[in-house]
């Protein structure tokens, strides 16, 4: 059996590939696409599959476009050459208020919905056909796929659905769709960090960096992400998004007061300066934390972030890069990892695989 969580490079976005069950035919849940590129990742993937060329089921987070743009060049295409069980994706038509059956109205249309109706996929089954939220007077929502992997609900909320209506059209544009049916896909945004040189800053002071302040994400497509746990052979890894750490906290009290086992968490929005607190990663235990990012536009990960992670973690934390970049690359310090017992691992090339069976 295997359970295996690949990184794909996916620029400055996210796409997990994920495999489990049977080595020589898993199963595959695949969650975002990364920005534009990314396609040919997945494609890639989707060729190399044993046996029938299906994925179980497909997760997009939010609309922002490192996560979205990959997934609506995939489904652009006039046919498929590949299935989808189900897609977990909450459109506009999915925010509270608006009307879950009148699909084609002018802000309903945009593509990806378009996409997934002329393609036949099953759209929030899980979910009664309704938005993919958890109810937070409610346990969160535990959904067992067919072929074994148990997955834990977590994010988004109703309230942070709610916020996310304002800015919907906004949020789109930055995803470069627009009402209507429109879409645009530009270039993608030169990857100016290779070009920046970053003097004097020398190792990075994690004693200082993880006693600052903290202050949570505000932005609402961030707010809106679909995050949760997925759980197989005993193996148990938080895919958090975007998602944002207060939100990922309430849900996982509500599953327990103690602290939350895990063997890996994908860490939330690249590791930016907002989107892991320090009360999140005193409720779980985890020592392996995957970040996926090339460090481009934002320079991600933060160093904030990563100091958090090194100290609050302790020794034997594991760092899991799918890019060795300028951003990251300060963490492979010898002195560092000796003093406070973590490793890290950065791939040959670009992307990660990271077997957890």
């Amino acid at each position: 059996m295997i359970f295996n969580i690949n990184l794909l490079p996916a620029r400055y976005g996210d796409s997990l590939w994920i495999e489990y069950g049977e080595a020589g035919n898993p199963s595959v849940v695949l969650i975002d696409g990364g920005t534009a590129g990314t396609k040919h990742e997945i494609h890639r993937l989707i060729d190399k599959m044993p046996n029938q060329k299906h994925i179980e089921l497909l997760v997009v987070t939010h609309i922002d476009r490192d996560h979205i743009e990959g997934i609506l060049n995939l489904l652009q295409a006039d046919k498929l050459d590949f299935s989808i069980g189900t897609i977990w994706f909450n459109g506009w038509n999915h925010l509270p208020g608006n009307d879950l059956f009148e699909i084609f109205g002018a802000v309903h249309g945009e593509k990806l919905s378009a996409a997934i109706i002329k393609h036949g996929i099953n759209w929030n089954t899980h979910f009664g056909n309704t938005a993919v939220l958890h109810q937070t007077e409610l346990q969160p929502p535990v959904i067992q796929l067919e072929k074994g992997l148990k997955i834990t609900l977590l994010s988004p909320t109703p309230e942070n659905l709610e916020a996310l209506k304002p800015v919907w059209i906004k949020e789109l544009r930055k995803a470069n769709l627009d009402p209507g049916f429109g879409l645009e896909i530009l270039e993608e945004p030169e990857d100016l960090s290779a070009d920046l040189e970053q003097f004097g800053e020398g190792l990075p002071d994690i004693e200082k960096l993880s006693r600052e302040k903290f202050e949570e994400d505000r932005a609402a497509a961030n707010g809106s992400s679909i995050a949760f746990l997925a759980e197989f052979q005993g193996k148990r890894v938080l895919f958090a998004a975007d998602a944002f750490p207060s939100v990922l906290l309430r849900a996982l009290n509500q599953l327990s007061s103690d602290k939350i086992p895990l063997d890996l968490i994908k860490v939330s929005h690249h590791a930016s300066a907002n989107n892991t607190s320090p009360e999140l990663l005193e409720k779980i235990d985890c020592k392996k934390f995957a970040i996926s990012t090339n460090g481009s536009i934002s320079h991600h990960p933060a160093k904030v972030t990563v100091a958090r992670v090194i100290k609050q973690s302790g020794e034997g934390t594991e760092l899991l890069f799918n890019y060795r970049t300028k951003d990251n690359e300060c963490w492979d310090d010898e002195i560092l990892k000796m003093q406070y017992g973590y490793r890290t691992t950065y791939p040959e090339g670009e992307g990660l695989i990271i077997p957890l069976l």
